[in-house]
């Protein structure tokens, strides 16, 4: 591995600003001593010895002119923090606890908590992926970075538990209680995460999607001729699923959440929409995604449930407020 410790210089987040998928779905709020390994060309990664995809395009950790590129989105992501993208300012935004970075495309200033800094490395998008540096990201967040030549991998960990604000007020109940449903399909964690605080916000009750043949690192390698990409092939394809909802009936509303795939939802939410009848009932659509909108979904959303008020979906990752969650429920009128 070329200029392995150059990872100490070069941190690179990969973001899939024009690939469908969804992202790094989160599984974890910030904690100490949550360990990733990454190796290159895999697309799995070890998160504290639990296999799992990097993301769900796919991506893998590469060597770019003598530069190690990781997927850093779905590090930070899975270490707690947030990471966020404007693509007008060209300006990158990252979280861990009260920490906050900016950094902006080709420009050698950044800024740790409103405070000017210079870099070593100025950020710079290649082929679509926008690279940041790594010493300075590290320190901020104290993160630990180790390489290992011989086996070409790359341990990121978090040694130290982040700053975090007051902790905020319960979310006020906003009526939907004991008539909502959050329904989710999660195949890496991510999502359940999400669809946990929109149940506590919502004061809901909760149902995972359970497939009938779970997903495995393997079917979610999309740079193969895997089952997640069959699916998604496949308009007919609806994945079986083990467990069922008792008593839909006697819910109004029904949040319905996913990771994006291929720029809309996986098939197995198809199976779910055919299995039920949702007619009269409120239908709020969520994902995680970390490029995609979900705009498309939710139009597949309204033509298998017509007589459904299917409402604007949600975008968001585990690291979700509980405001940012309100403020949708509020602007869909509940």
């Amino acid at each position: 591995m070329k200029k392995v410790i150059s990872i100490f210089l070069s941190f690179c987040m990969i973001f899939c600003l024009t690939l469908t998928g969804c992202a790094t779905e989160v599984t974890q709020s910030p904690e100490t001593g949550t360990t990733i390994v990454l190796k290159i060309g895999n697309p799995t990664m070890t998160v504290n010895g639990t296999d799992m995809p990097i993301d769900e395009q796919g991506t893998v950790p590469v060597i770019v002119n003598d530069r190690t590129l990781l997927p850093v989105r779905s590090v930070v992501e899975k270490i707690g923090g947030t990471v966020s993208w404007n693509g007008e300012t060209q300006e990158v935004t990252l979280t861990y606890g009260s920490d906050e970075i900016k950094m902006t495309i080709n420009s050698p200033t950044a800024y740790l908590n409103n405070t000017e800094q210079t870099l070593d490395s100025m950020p710079t998008i290649i082929n679509d992926r926008t690279m940041l540096p790594i010493r300075f990201i590290a320190e901020s967040f104290k993160f630990s970075v180790e390489c290992n030549d011989n086996e070409q991998t790359v341990t990121i960990t978090n040694t130290n538990e982040p700053e975090t604000e007051p902790s905020q007020q319960p979310a006020e109940n906003t009526g939907l209680t004991k008539n909502s449903l959050v329904v989710y399909f999660s195949a890496t964690g991510n999502t359940k995460a999400l669809a946990e605080r929109i149940a506590a916000a919502s004061d809901s009750d909760i149902f995972e999607i359970v497939p009938e043949e779970p997903y495995t690192s393997d079917d979610l390698n999309y740079n193969s001729d895997c089952r997640a990409n069959k699916e998604q092939n496949d308009a007919s394809a609806r994945p079986a699923i083990s467990n069922e909802v008792k008593n839909i009936e006697s819910y109004n509303t029904v949040f319905i959440g996913y990771p994006i795939w291929w720029g809309t939802m996986p098939k197995i939410i198809n199976t779910f929409l055919d299995t039920y009848d949702l007619s009269g009932k409120t239908i709020l659509p969520f994902c995680t995604s970390g490029g995609s909108g979900i705009s498309s979904s939710v139009s597949a959303i309204k033509n298998a449930c017509p007589n459904a008020d299917v409402k604007d979906g949600f975008r968001g990752t585990s690291s979700t407020n509980t405001d940012d969650i309100k403020n949708w429920l509020n602007s869909v009128g509940l």
